[in-house]
């Protein structure tokens, strides 16, 4: 499947590839691939689009999926019953650029939509680890070594437990 950048992780900062790149990555992968004992399956590119969009997306996209549901959409997650072009269209009335919400890196300062939303783990910790992933810096797990700092524990009253030495 595509790389799609969820909230409260490490590349909530970063870009989604376009519908036409990825398009082209599964090409180079279908080419360089063969074998025929491999099989290759993907995702559906504009599926994997849309679900960039409404993965890190604000409220203004309620008036887009309504207006995808006016359009016909129903069943998306099902190709046979998945028509872009009606996305598209329920975009382009509501004015809003698809590409906004994936295509685009984000500062380190912008605020999220889901920000308010606490998930245990602090921002700083996610934008340290985004920085970590970029030189391929790894984190040892905090169970068996030294607090990586994430906040999970503070913020939650939560202990570290080791479930593997407990059992």
């Amino acid at each position: 499947s595509s790389f799609v950048p969820k909230p409260h992780t490490p590349f909530q900062w970063v870009a989604q590839d376009g519908i036409k790149q990825i398009e082209e990555k599964q090409q180079l992968l279908v080419s360089l691939l063969r074998d025929r004992r491999i099989s290759f399956n993907w995702h559906d590119a504009q599926l994997s689009y849309l679900e960039g969009v409404f993965a890190r997306g604000d409220r203004r996209l309620a008036k887009v999926l309504h207006r995808a549901w006016e359009l016909g959409c129903r069943f998306d997650g099902w190709s046979e019953h998945f028509y872009f072009a009606r996305w598209q269209q329920a975009f382009a009335d509501n004015g809003l650029e698809p590409a906004f919400y994936t295509e685009r890196e984000r500062p380190a300062e912008e605020v999220f939509p889901w920000a308010h939303i606490g998930c245990g783990v602090t921002t700083a910790y996610l934008r340290r680890e985004y920085e970590a992933a970029l030189t391929e810096r790894f984190t040892a797990d905090c169970r068996r070594g030294s607090c990586s700092a994430c906040g999970v524990c503070p913020q939650l009253g939560a202990g570290v437990v080791d479930w593997g030495r407990q059992a």
